[in-house]
Formats: structure tokens, C-alpha cells, sequence
């Protein structure tokens, strides 16, 4: 009984590798805070989501589009991101190398 669940076990942590794989060993993920109180709008590129994968940039009359494998509105919360990221959870519990890596001002949700 313990063979089967130790072979069994091995087969997950082998097939949600290759998962892992399949989807991209590498993915980028952009999230955007909301302006907090002290911040003037006029001063600071407008950045809103188009979509779960795409955000808009506009700046005065430049519009710019960038593409990311997941778009975090600013009123995603911490539980959702972590929805995302939960799968390098589990690979590093699987033993598998994992790196997550955010980068942000102070304050902005990392």
C-alpha cells in the first residue's frame, strides 16, 4: 500500500512538472495598484488592463500596449495573485527549483 501511494505520488509531482513546463517555465505577470490618496492623476501614466493578458499605457497622446501571461487589475487582491503563483508553490514543495521574482516600489503589492 505504501509502494502504490509513493508511486503514485511521484507520478503527480512528475506530471505537474511537465505542466509546469508545458505552460512556460518562464511567465510574466504585471500587476497594477490603484493611486493612493497623495498621488496627483495628472503626473502619473495612466496604466488600466484590456483584458486578462494585455494593458494600456497612455501617457498624454502616447498609448502604448503591453503583452504579459497575466494581468492583475488594481483591485485584485492578494488572494488572487497567489491563485496564479500557488503552482511555483508547489513545485518548490514537489522539490523542483523554482524562482519567483517581483519588482515594484514600496507599497505596491509585491
Amino acid at each position: 500500500l505504501e509502494e502504490t501511494a509513493r508511486k503514485s505520488e511521484n507520478e503527480r509531482k512528475r506530471m505537474h512538472n511537465t505542466i509546469q513546463e508545458l505552460r512556460g517555465n518562464v511567465r510574466v505577470f504585471a500587476r497594477i495598484r490603484p493611486f493612493l490618496p497623495n498621488e496627483n492623476d495628472n503626473n502619473v501614466p495612466f496604466v488600466t488592463p484590456s483584458g486578462e493578458t494585455t494593458l494600456q499605457a497612455v501617457r498624454g497622446r502616447q498609448e502604448n500596449s503591453f503583452q504579459f501571461d497575466r494581468v492583475f487589475a488594481p483591485s485584485a487582491g492578494q488572494e488572487a495573485v497567489f491563485d496564479e503563483v500557488s503552482e511555483f508553490v508547489q513545485s518548490a514543495l514537489d522539490g523542483y527549483n523554482v524562482c519567483l521574482f517581483s519588482y515594484g516600489q514600496t507599497g505596491s503589492g509585491k
